[in-house]
């Protein structure tokens, strides 16, 4: 696995190979496009995991039992070290910060902001900061991106990510004018970052559900609808690897 990855990470990746693709979403509801009577389940602890076909490659997902960025890293873990997964795709549903991004506008993450963190009290760090990191924004993978992007030319997107649904304009713009953010959600950080941790190519794909004056009423209403469309991505994504 560890020389695949390596690989993917360059760009370079050798035709026939069969590479197996971990998928992360937060919610059931993010899953069901994907969830038809070909999977197989298993559990490991509290978590279901589900294997399938995904184009020309093999797939595993995981859709936790809790939400945020606890579950979600737990998740991505997992997929790396009890399924050694090549990659992870993240697929999911986020709140806008900007007019620009519309109600089910499909956008590729292109780093990530965790806005919770904070320890700029002792050590004078930007609040998001992470040591370990080059700054305050952590990049997702280039290649994966460019392969995305080559099968649906969509926008890039930063996200502002953290264990809160964002229901307000305020909060949206605050999130927005500190952090240079475009969209919110609650998982892309832990999912990111966890596969930063392995060297693992990650790729957070999202789709808007409340755009910037909206909140959870509207959250509600277009939820179902925007995750609809994520296996077919999904698929054409990875046949394009």
């Amino acid at each position: 696995m560890e020389n695949r990855c390596r690989a993917v990470t360059s760009g370079i990746i050798m035709k026939g190979i069969i590479m197996t693709i971990g998928i992360f979403t937060a919610m059931q509801k993010e899953a069901a496009s994907f969830l038809s009577d070909d999977v197989v389940a298993e559990r490991v602890g509290d978590f279901v995991f589900y294997r399938f076909d995904l184009g020309k490659n093999k797939a595993v997902l995981c859709c936790p039992p809790y939400v945020g960025e606890i579950a979600a890293a737990a998740a991505t873990q997992l997929l790396i070290t009890a399924f050694h997964v090549d990659m992870v795709f993240n697929f999911g549903v986020v709140g806008a910060l900007t007019e620009s991004i519309a109600l089910k506008d499909f956008v590729y993450v292109r780093d990530v902001v965790h806005y919770d963190m904070d320890t700029s009290v002792i050590d004078d760090e930007p609040i998001g900061r992470y040591a370990c990191f080059d700054g305050v924004a952590v990049k997702a993978n280039e290649f994966l991106l460019n392969k995305a992007i080559a099968v649906k030319p969509y926008p890039l997107a930063r996200c502002a990510s953290a264990d809160k649904f964002v229901d307000g304009v305020d909060r949206k713009l605050y999130l927005r004018n500190q952090f240079d953010a475009d969209i919110c959600d609650m998982e892309s950080a832990g999912v990111l970052f966890v596969c930063n941790f392995n060297h693992i190519p990650c790729l957070l794909v999202k789709r808007v559900s409340d755009s910037l004056g909206g909140g959870y009423g509207e959250y509600r209403r277009t939820v179902h609808d925007a995750c609809r469309d994520f296996w077919a991505l999904a698929t054409a994504i990875s046949d394009n690897l």
